[in-house]
């Protein structure tokens, strides 16, 4: 499947959860949940169509709210069974600063457990449900803000 014939599947399938979707020079395709909340949904409804594997987690500060970046890969296959072409995806999920929580992925996706705790640590976005919500990256005792938020980055 091309890149154009999955994201005419997948504008299909996920219509109702979209705000828009992109089809990138590259390939890439890029979707945007109209609510964070149907995040789960929409991974759900990937996982179906075969897209299982995600690639990393990824979040940036965009002023009044953070993006939320879910990079998946979808392995391609020639008719002989090989790996063909893979297509690269993400789900981008908008958490507002003034209430940023975003629903865990493990109960769906356990390979993502690190990768939202990473989130919480340097983006402080509240991942709700996660089963093991202990600080990854930063120290027990770190008493500054999530690092990578503009407010906390100091440019020099």
């Amino acid at each position: 499947m091309t890149p154009s014939q999955l994201k005419r599947k997948l504008d299909d399938e996920l219509s109702a959860l979209l705000a828009a979707s992109e089809e990138h020079d590259c390939g890439r395709l890029e979707f945007v949940l109209a609510d964070r909340g149907d995040l789960v949904e929409a991974v759900t409804t990937l996982q179906e169509l075969g897209i299982t594997h995600l690639i990393t987690i990824t979040g940036v500060d965009a002023g009044d709210e953070i993006e939320v970046l879910y990079h998946f890969l979808r392995y391609g296959e020639y008719d002989d069974g090989d790996l063909g072409e893979g297509v690269e995806l993400t789900i981008r999920a908008i958490v507002p600063k003034a209430d940023p929580t975003i629903e865990t992925l493990t109960d769906v996706l356990p390979g993502a457990t690190l990768y939202e705790r990473e989130l919480m640590d340097m983006l402080g976005v509240e991942v709700t449900g996660h089963p093991n919500p202990e600080k990854l990256l930063l120290a027990d005792d770190f008493d500054g803000g999530p690092p990578l938020r503009a407010e906390n980055l100091e440019v020099n």
